[in-house]
């Protein structure tokens, strides 16, 4: 399942930044930005799985829990931060803000994606 979360916001990156710059240089990119939609389901979805089937809960430390908690609060507010990015580039708003929050949030999940036990250890 972990194989199929991190497929799904590889490519939802590609896709938003896709998305981002097809709108700023008018192309139509409608169909690539309702399968971004799409794909927010998958990755709530896998999350979700992933996050509830924690192994070892009930003995984890709970600083360690706390940081899934975060995690998963971050991953949930990114969805919201993929789609105020593609709007805003649509709307042909200055992309400094959007592209910044967008930049934090997904360095911010990687490293607590690849730092907590479970999945990938790059960082352990």
């Amino acid at each position: 399942m972990i194989h199929l979360h991190i497929t799904s916001w590889v490519i939802a990156i590609i896709l938003a930044l896709t998305v981002g710059h097809g709108y700023k240089n008018g192309w139509n990119v409608k169909v690539a930005h309702m399968i971004l939609r799409l794909l927010y389901f998958v990755i709530l979805g896998t999350g979700l799985y992933l996050f509830i089937h924690i192994s070892n809960k009930e003995n984890m430390p709970s600083n360690l829990m706390m940081l899934y908690n975060v995690k998963m609060t971050l991953g949930i507010l990114m969805l919201g931060v993929f789609e105020y990015f593609t709007v805003s580039s649509k709307k042909h708003r200055k992309m400094v803000v959007p592209a910044t929050i967008f930049t934090v949030f997904i360095l911010a999940l990687l490293y607590l994606g690849f730092r907590l036990p479970q999945g990938f250890h790059f960082f352990a």
